[in-house]
């Protein structure tokens, strides 16, 4: 059976300036702090794959080993196809998944948004209607870093648990999830018809006061 090579995958807008750079560094680096005590899988994160790499197939390859996604949401994480493409190539991902594993999966889902900026208008139902996200919008860059943070590393911790969990069930149901070899980001095209407004048939409480 072929592991998860990575915990999770972070899928973010990129951004120029420290704000936004500092915040995705330090949950990169708090997730690993937490994950570390669960398993040896890393945290992935799209650096901008230098020369030579094809991007779409390496960020392919990525998202179908890793676990499961982080959403580093803001409002022009709305606005970027390759976003979305990320987005939905983990949802067809989950979808499989979850009917792998059947009702094992005590209603935890793949895709963890993290709220970085944005208010309650900004959030997409796409967004909206997963599962568990959590709320880091007080975040700045005078705040104390989020792995010793005592707001934040409680919610990093209950992110990584789920993690664990799924990596769990995966391996105690000797279920095979990643079956990557033709696995690729929906094209561009396909995304045409796709929109961030829809609405899933799901019903949860409103933002931003879900988790596990």
């Amino acid at each position: 059976m072929m592991p998860f090579k990575y915990s999770c995958f972070i899928s973010y807008c990129h951004g120029q300036y420290d704000l936004v750079n500092a915040f995705i560094e330090q949950i990169k680096e708090a997730l690993q702090c937490s994950i570390e005590s669960y398993s040896d899988q890393e945290v992935y994160i799209d650096e901008r794959l230098g020369p030579g790499y094809h991007y779409n197939e390496e960020l392919a390859q990525a998202i179908c080993q890793s676990t499961c996604m982080i959403v580093i949401f803001t409002p022009r994480y709305k606005s970027h196809s390759y976003c979305l493409r990320e987005y939905i190539a983990m949802e067809r991902l989950e979808k499989k998944r979850l009917e792998l594993l059947a009702d094992k999966s005590n209603n935890m889902g793949m895709i963890i948004p993290i709220i970085f900026r944005g208010d309650e208008s900004d959030i997409p139902p796409r967004i909206r209607d997963c599962i568990h996200y959590y709320d880091f919008r007080d975040f700045a860059l005078s705040t104390l870093e989020i792995k010793r943070n005592p707001k934040y590393e409680p919610e990093i911790e209950k992110i990584a648990k789920i993690i664990h969990r799924f990596s769990k069930l995966f391996k105690e149901q000797n279920i095979n999830p990643c079956e990557c070899d033709s696995f690729k980001l929906p094209s561009e095209r396909e995304i045409e018809s796709e929109s961030w407004g829809e609405k899933s048939s799901n019903s949860f409480p409103p933002f931003p006061g879900r988790e596990v």
